[in-house]
């Protein structure tokens, strides 16, 4: 079972989805909207190992690039 307290390591230069990605060094935070982009080194500290907040781990209905950038609407709120 895979909980939000665990997370994946990715390095750079692996072709990575839509998520957002914390520097283990410095704890940069990267956002990537586009699947498929390459993981650059960190643009703070030059490290190439980051952990990954998946958008599919926040939202389980967000499953492409595109729900990224327009994420579908939900039912009506309590609040």
């Amino acid at each position: 079972m895979n909980t939000l307290t665990e997370h994946k390591h990715y390095s750079a230069g692996q072709k990575v989805g839509p998520g957002k990605y914390v520097c283990i060094d410095c704890g940069k935070e990267l956002t990537l909207d586009a699947s498929e982009q390459d993981l650059r080194k960190c643009p703070s500290c030059a490290c190439e190992e980051y952990q990954c907040f998946p958008m599919t781990h926040i939202r389980p209905d967000i499953k492409t690039a595109e729900d990224v950038k327009n994420p579908p609407k939900r039912g009506k709120s309590n609040i």
